[in-house]
């Protein structure tokens, strides 16, 4: 079995990159390949290509970054049975090891990864989304505010500046608030497994995977990414000031108890609106939702392959 880290060497300003370069010896002791990413996309690419090219051989792909990074390695596998996936979290958000039991930055997860005997195998759900864009996502795809909350952080300069001060995970909130007063809400036509519903005054509708999102807030606590289904929040009819009281109880998972915070559950998703609405896939832009441009997404039970860690936890 190859093993193979995928290392993002911007995530968190460069903490990913800064780990790596401890352990770069590690990996060459024990034989551990490694890839440092060189722009969106190379990391996908790079895989499709060497799951093309050894089709009798298995991987274990080992994303070293954030949930960008992680998002990139299972659009990377998705559709190959010969690879698998680990994670060791180095990024900003990093919800991705919320939910899944990843390694932790340490020597001693090289050693494990290398003497890796086959165990600690999980089957686990994605969903693909087919719009102006398409592609697959393992976290939760958002529509509207989030959406450009997620952009914003995403072309923030201040992006560096929060992670270097070690309070990466508040720029989320920092944009949160800056897009509060501005933001027009719009209506949305939601189709969940062929039952329709016109929906008026949407902020935000969330498609989750997984509990987590925007660095470990508890979008969808009941999700579950063995489950064969895909949690639908939805936000709605709610004035700015208690539209921040929900957010920052979402953090706790206490949003569900507002009546303007609508749940289901579905295998098959439509949106439609005639307004323009921002699109993110784990976190990452995904195009807009528009009166030309829905988006249809789908869950795909158990289509890939995680590998956890075993003696140190995440």
């Amino acid at each position: 079995m190859k093993i193979i880290l995928i290392i993002n060497p911007k995530a968190k300003s460069g903490q990913a990159l800064r780990y790596f370069r401890s352990v770069q010896k590690v990996c060459d002791t024990e034989g551990i390949d490694y890839w440092i990413t060189k722009a969106p996309g190379d990391a996908s690419s790079r895989i499709q290509h060497w799951c093309l090219q050894n089709p009798s051989d298995k991987a274990l792909f080992v994303g070293v970054g954030g949930d960008g990074t992680m998002h990139e390695v299972l659009n990377g596998v998705a559709g190959f049975t010969n690879a698998l996936v680990a994670c060791i979290p180095a990024g900003s958000g990093n919800d991705f090891a919320r939910s899944f039991q990843s390694f932790p930055r340490s020597h001693e997860s090289i050693v494990e990864l290398s003497k890796w005997n086959g165990e600690m195998i999980e089957q686990h759900d994605s969903a693909f989304y087919e719009g102006i864009e398409s592609g697959w996502f393992v976290n939760n795809l958002g529509i509207g505010f989030d959406a450009l909350v997620a952009y914003s952080v995403n072309k923030s300069p201040l992006k560096k500046w929060f992670n270097r001060m070690k309070i990466g995970k508040l720029i989320y909130v920092f944009y949160l608030i800056r897009h509060l007063f501005t933001y027009a809400p719009i209506t949305m036509e939601i189709r969940v497994d062929g039952k329709e519903k016109s929906v008026d005054n949407v902020w935000f509708v969330t498609v989750s995977n997984q509990p987590y999102y925007g660095g470990g807030m508890k979008i969808a606590p009941n999700a579950d990414s063995r489950d064969g289904e895909l949690d639908l929040t939805i936000v709605h009819n709610v004035s700015r000031w208690k539209f921040l009281a929900v957010f920052i109880s979402v953090f706790k998972g206490n949003h569900l108890r507002f009546k303007e915070v609508t749940t289901r559950r579905g295998k098959l998703i439509h949106v439609h609106s005639e307004q323009t609405a921002k699109i993110h896939a784990d976190g990452e832009e995904a195009g807009q939702l528009s009166k030309e441009n829905s988006i249809q997404i789908e869950v795909h039970p158990q289509n890939w392959t995680f590998v956890r860690a075993h003696k140190y936890g995440s």
